[in-house]
């Protein structure tokens, strides 16, 4: 299945693609994908272009190049932006996808 994604102004920021036990997205133009609540142990890869990635609770941000992955280990938001622009990957702990 896929769908557009689009911002709180109506602007298009990309697609989401879901397969069986993964969610594909494509960012454009810097904006912004926020994921909250318990996300723990979710992997983000980035597949093409390249991302940041900073979660709630972790000092730490993440630049991910093309085939690099960081896995969520904090409960709280997770934001991922295309810089400028990215396609990703979301892969839910296993079991949590049906």
């Amino acid at each position: 299945m896929e769908q557009t994604i689009s911002n709180t102004r109506g602007a298009r920021i990309g697609k989401l693609i879901t397969k069986s036990r993964s969610v594909e997205m494509y960012l454009t133009d810097g904006d912004l994908f926020k994921m909250e609540g318990d996300h723990r142990m979710t992997t983000i890869t980035c597949l093409q272009g390249s991302l940041w990635v900073t979660q709630q609770g972790d000092s730490m941000d993440y630049l991910l190049a093309a085939g690099q992955s960081v896995t969520v280990n904090h409960t709280g938001a997770v934001l991922i932006q295309g810089q400028p622009e990215g396609r990703f990957e979301l892969v839910p702990p296993q079991g949590s996808l049906n």
